[in-house]
């Protein structure tokens, strides 16, 4: 039985080997001189490159934030209109400045007019509804896809610069010199007082928001309950947007400083003297801000800087003919980037060193931030015109006619561009369909534009006007900016 055995085992063996050597292993082939040719190994595909920048760009849908998101860097997502429509306009209310406001400015007296989309101004999509904070003082939801009003939200004063969407939660400041939540439906969470104005866009990043002042500070507050967690005075007023990276939070001020402070503490890490008004919000990239500022507000120069992150230090700087008050837009993918002057061109530049790959006059002050997306560089002017210019040569597109004064930064997102002027009127921008003619009393689509483009009733009636059923907005006695009842202290709605 012990033979027997072991001769089943060698039989096993022999056959588990002959199994083996069918199915397992390099295979061969035979050739007729008796030679063989091994199989090449099978090699698992290679990892995939990461995606570009730009591919990154068209691949999103939703804008929720002033430059996208909270290093200032993705000014713009989607595709752009090549044979531009206008879908749909919408008409905001007229706020009075009022007897409380004026805060030493001769030229404004209780009966100036805020109204449109005042400067930075950018609306914020998510799916079909964009949001918008206006000069009137409300903030608006419009469908999109229904191209129908949603809801408005009224503050106590205008909203000058943009608002943010975190957490199905709004966060903005204003005029009202108070941070506000509420909802995607428009009903309040809380708010809280501070000093001054806030031109500056709020951004959440880990659990904490950040905004600029005019009450000369920097602040951290919790997004949940609106408490100040942290206030950092400044040198001047802060309109600025905080840039929040690698643990900083960085803002410009009106004194010619950009701070770096400490996410966790607000402590001042370095600050960096720009020369002028630095209203721009800094941009990051790879180590590296992009900001510029302005000496003045009439007749002024301009610097436009790029910093070291990490320790503050200049790395090249340009000095401008006039004076820079929009952000820059960034295409690593290109190396470069694009920033409007007050002296009315806009500039593309290399992000290595700054040396200029094109500039386009525009003929009027640019004070609106540029959007790059899609093979495009979209930015308004002072004098009403709204330019689509191609990225890689500077050469117009097409350009939207307002007529009026563009200050606002475009929102462009899914497939669309929302646009405020300060003459009231914001405007939603599309395709047009394979069948339709482009609107040339809307749109000049020739080059050079020999003339500015009139409209006349018949080119008004052909535009969907979206109906605002808002009141007419009233003064409050609550927005002066020297009150400090409740200072700090957030104010719950009843829905907290």
């Amino acid at each position: 039985m012990g033979l027997m055995a072991s001769n089943r085992i060698i039989i096993l063996l022999i056959l588990a080997c002959v199994i083996i050597g069918c199915t397992g292993g390099p295979q061969s082939d035979e050739h007729a001189d008796g030679s063989t040719v091994q199989d090449e190994p099978v090699v698992e595909d290679a990892e995939p490159p990461p995606p570009t920048y730009s591919e990154i760009q068209a691949g999103l849908y939703d804008l929720t934030m002033f430059r996208g998101n909270p290093e200032r860097n993705l000014s713009g997502v989607g595709s752009v209109p090549r044979r531009p429509a206008l879908l749909w306009r919408f008409r905001t209310k007229i706020k009075y400045e009022g007897p409380y406001e004026q805060r030493g400015d001769p030229s404004l007296t209780d009966r100036s007019e805020w109204k449109g989309l005042g400067w930075t101004g950018q609306p914020v999509m998510v799916g079909d509804s964009v949001y918008f904070g206006s000069s009137d003082s409300y903030v608006y939801c419009i469908d999109t896809f229904f191209r129908e009003f949603v809801w408005y939200y009224p503050n106590h004063h205008c909203i000058k610069g943009s608002i943010s969407i975190f957490d199905r939660r709004i966060y903005h400041g204003g005029r009202d010199n108070k941070i506000h939540c509420y909802d995607l439906n428009g009903n309040m969470v809380w708010e809280t007082r501070t000093g001054n104005d806030m031109d500056s866009n709020p951004v959440i990043v880990d659990g904490r928001g950040y905004i600029g002042a005019e009450d000369r500070s920097i602040y951290s507050f919790d997004p949940e309950t609106g408490e100040i967690l942290w206030q950092t005075p400044t040198a001047g007023s802060v309109e600025s947007s905080p840039c929040v990276v690698n643990g900083h939070v960085i803002a410009g001020s009106s004194q010619g400083w950009l701070y770096c402070c400490d996410a966790e503490t607000g402590e001042i890490i370095w600050q960096f003297r720009t020369l002028g008004d630095t209203d721009s919000t800094p941009v990051h990239w790879d180590g590296r801000i992009y900001v510029g500022c302005a000496t003045g507000n009439t007749g002024e120069t301009g610097h436009f800087w790029c910093i070291d992150e990490a320790t503050g230090e200049s790395i090249w700087h340009l000095d401008m003919s006039r004076g820079i008050w929009g952000t820059p837009a960034i295409n690593p993918d290109k190396g470069v980037v694009y920033i409007g002057c007050a002296n009315g061109y806009i500039y593309a530049l290399s992000m290595e060193d700054g040396s200029l790959v094109w500039k386009r006059d525009l003929y009027s002050r640019i004070w609106s931030s540029p959007v790059v997306v899609d093979g495009c560089v979209l930015v308004g002017v002072r004098d009403g015109r709204f330019w689509n210019l191609d990225e890689d040569t500077g050469e117009p597109i097409w350009v939207f006619d307002d007529l009026f004064d563009i200050d606002a930064t475009p929102c462009v997102a899914n497939g669309m561009i929302v646009i405020g002027s300060q003459n009231g009127w914001v405007y939603c921008i599309g395709e047009a369909d394979e069948d339709e003619e482009i609107d040339t009393d809307w749109f000049c689509v020739d080059f050079p534009m020999t003339r500015r483009l009139f409209r006349d009733s018949d080119a008004e009636d052909r535009i969907l006007t979206i109906e605002n059923p808002a009141p007419s907005p009233r003064a409050y006695n609550d927005t002066n900016a020297y009150i400090r009842d409740n200072y700090h202290v957030p104010v719950y709605g009843s829905g907290y």
